[in-house]
């Protein structure tokens, strides 16, 4: 396990100490959480982007809930 060392002025410490408390009131864990959900919601981006990239290009079929069940015989 690797250490990371954060240099925080007193806003920033207090800020994220108050944060702290929704995820169990580690700084760590909270300045883990936070950055793990930023990764995620940048990656979300991506995947809308390059969908939408695909659907601007015709590669994009969509079917109803019903036509599915049909295809797969349900």
């Amino acid at each position: 396990m690797s250490t990371l060392t954060i240099r925080l002025n007193k806003d920033e410490e207090k800020l994220f100490n108050s944060v702290a408390g929704l995820y169990g009131g580690k700084l760590s864990t909270a300045i883990k959480q936070l950055a793990l959900e930023k990764i995620e919601d940048e990656y979300d981006v991506t995947l809308i982007k390059e969908f939408e990239e695909r659907e601007d290009r015709n590669e994009v079929n969509l079917i109803s809930f019903d036509e599915l069940k049909e295809e797969l015989g349900i």
